[in-house]
């Protein structure tokens, strides 16, 4: 197996695993006892919210600052291209 094979099959573990947990998490605890020792796994409710939308708002962050990084190096390369046609 090659290795980005591997490390693809292991960011699909990842992603399930996650996605396990935070389904469990959401939709069948709060069906279960609050004094059950499931609870003790599991993060308060309040979070089940505010961690993705911190994860989902981290994201953009970093999605726009690429994308002004991108169009910043473009129009460098296009001020050089620009100066060597004056030239």
């Amino acid at each position: 197996m090659k290795f980005d094979q591997l490390v693809g099959l292991g960011m699909l573990a990842v992603a399930t695993g996650v996605f396990v947990y935070y389904s469990a998490w959401v939709f069948v605890l709060p069906f279960v006892d609050e004094d059950n020792f499931i609870q003790s796994f599991f993060l308060p409710r309040e979070y089940a919210a505010t961690i993705p939308l911190m994860l989902l708002l981290v994201a953009g962050l970093f999605l726009a600052s690429f994308i002004g990084m991108v169009l910043l190096k473009q129009s460098e390369k296009e001020k050089l291209k620009q100066a060597k046609k004056k030239e």
